[in-house]
Formats: C-alpha cells, structure tokens, sequence
C-alpha cells in the first residue's frame, strides 16, 4: 500500500482506531468522544465499520435538532495496520453545511499530528472528490483560531470566501474556502 493512500474503512484498523480516540482523536471537533462512546466502539467495531461505510441519512446537529446527513464517504489514512488520521467527504451542501461545515472535514490523531499528513490527505480527498463526485469546486471551514488547519487548506488551492460567525460556539469565528477541483 502506497504510505499516501486513503482507504475505506476496514475492521483491519479498528484496534488503532480505538488506540487513537483514547489518545484524543476526536472525530468532530464540536462532539468530543466520551469515555462511554469510545468503549461502545470498542465493544461492537463491526457496527461501527457498517456505519462509517453507510452512514445514517439524519444526524443530531451540534443544537440538538435533528437534520439531514447529506451523502458521505468515510477515508481513513492508514500506514500498516495504524489508523493515522480520518477524511469525510459531504456528496453535496445543505443550508448547515453551507453556513458551516463545507464538503470536507479531517482530522489527524494526536500522535500523528506534525508530519504533514494532513495536507496529503486533503490532497488526496480532492481527488476522490475529481475522480468520484460532479462538483466543480469544494467548500471548507475551519475556526480562525486553527491556524494548521487554515494552512492546510491554504496549501491545497483555498481561497477565502469570508470570515463568519461560529454558529454553534459563540465569540468563535471561521473561515469559509472554496477549492477549485
């Protein structure tokens, strides 16, 4: 396996997975993983595995409503058998997502962070993105207090829509950017 490839998940990395979110790797940086969501994981991975390859069509949004989850593929960045790092590519935009989300979110496990992978795996996602979705460009956000991330997207072609309001964490602000694909 190519050390650059992202693949889909798989119960091969799920005991590296479950090392990761023990270490602090959280998968929404608005949702962090509790003690309890970690051991449910743990206890049942083959269920986890199904759902993060056919994700549900509604999600509890960050208020506590329920919404739409718009289309999603789940990527995982892997070396051997350790899970590194995650990439979720949003099919599609709704008004949430347009506000705040975009079309793709990652994030790179504690011990993992550094290394420049998250500029490789945005990279590739962009990628998956030309190869597999009808999109002609790609909206990301990220809070203005997350300067690594803003370099990353910045790496990767980003251009700066705006600067907006956190809608779930008040006194936060994000940024909005669009990539070309």
């Amino acid at each position: 396996m190519s050390p650059s490839a992202l693949v889909r998940p798989d119960l091969r990395y799920m005991a590296s997975f479950v090392e990761a979110l023990r270490e602090g790797y959280q998968r929404d940086s608005l949702r962090p993983e509790t003690p309890e969501a970690i051991a449910a994981i743990a206890a049942e991975p083959e269920a986890f595995v199904r759902q993060q390859l056919n994700p549900p069509t509604t999600i509890v949004l960050p208020d506590g409503s329920l919404g739409e989850r718009v289309p999603e593929t789940h990527l995982w960045r892997v070396e051997g058998d350790a899970f590194l790092g995650s990439v979720g590519v949003r099919h599609r935009l709704n008004a949430v997502l347009e506000a705040w989300g975009g079309h793709i979110g990652y994030a790179v496990r504690p011990s993992a962070q550094g290394r420049g992978l998250a500029t490789g795996m945005l990279a590739e996602a962009l990628g998956w993105c030309r190869a597999n979705l009808p999109l002609d460009r790609v909206m990301l956000t990220v809070n203005t207090k997350n300067i690594a991330s803003t370099r990353v997207i910045e790496k990767n072609g980003g251009v700066l829509l705006d600067t907006i309001p956190h809608p779930w964490i008040e006194g936060d602000f994000g940024r909005r950017y669009w990539i070309d694909l």
